[in-house]
């Protein structure tokens, strides 16, 4: 009995089928706009940040050199013109310590003194273009060591207690007076960097030496005749 053969051959695969598959179509990505454009932006919002901090910064440094009436909280400036005259003896001044008025002939060199110092020598180193320092009694020796290393060196700052002022630090320059609680208030530096050898001195540049002890001023000589008590002394040639 015969049999019919296979329309396949053994071993054999169909006509038409194939062993290999078709390789997949490649697809063009698109360009990321979208990240591109959100990076510029970023870049570009932070760089505006950086360039508004930086032209603050200036600005307001400049203002603290140029206004620091303005800029600089709780500074108490005297009103109208100030007495700038040269007088021998103590001075009743209005406040403690004073801002300006009459003085000594002689300027208080500008140092750190741990005794009380003639405020009519400190208020010529004012004119001068001096900022005086001044600590109560009870200040922590910390803070005055802190006030201290503030002080130290310049030529245009001195410092010195002043055991009866209402406050426990008091900076002074010509008519501007300012008091704070500690030596870490930020407006100790400013009241220092605006107000030393700065733009309210009447005689800017002038040299802040002379007087170099403490205590009270020397007293008036007596009055000559016919000489109006309390009148001005002599200038010197330099001041």
């Amino acid at each position: 009995m015969s049999t019919t053969p296979s329309s396949t051959s053994r071993g054999g695969s169909s006509r038409g089928g194939s062993s290999r598959r078709a390789a997949p179509t490649k697809v063009a990505k698109p360009f990321p706009w979208g990240t591109v454009l959100g990076s510029v932006v970023l870049a570009l919002v932070l760089g505006g940040i950086l360039v508004f901090a930086a032209l603050n910064t200036g600005s307001g440094r400049n203002r603290l050199l140029t206004e620091p009436d303005k800029v600089i909280k709780g500074v108490s400036v005297a009103s109208g013109e100030l007495s700038r005259n040269h007088v021998q003896g103590p001075v009743a001044y209005k406040q403690t310590p004073p801002n300006a008025g009459e003085h000594n002939a002689a300027p208080q060199q500008c140092a750190v003194y741990t005794a009380p110092i003639a405020p009519e020598h400190a208020v010529h180193s004012l004119e001068h273009g001096a900022v005086w320092v001044t600590y109560s009694s009870d200040l922590p020796p910390a803070q005055v060591e802190e006030l201290t290393g503030l002080v130290a060196g310049d030529p245009y700052r001195l410092m010195s207690p002043v055991p009866d002022q209402d406050s426990p630090i008091v900076l002074t320059a010509w008519g501007r007076t300012l008091k704070v609680d500690s030596a870490s208030d930020e407006r100790v530096e400013q009241f220092l960097t605006a107000y030393t050898n700065g733009p309210q001195s009447p005689e800017r540049g002038a040299a802040c030496v002379g007087n170099t002890t403490t205590g009270p001023v020397a007293p008036a000589p007596p009055v000559a005749p016919g000489q109006p008590s309390g009148a001005p002394a002599p200038s010197p040639a330099t001041k």
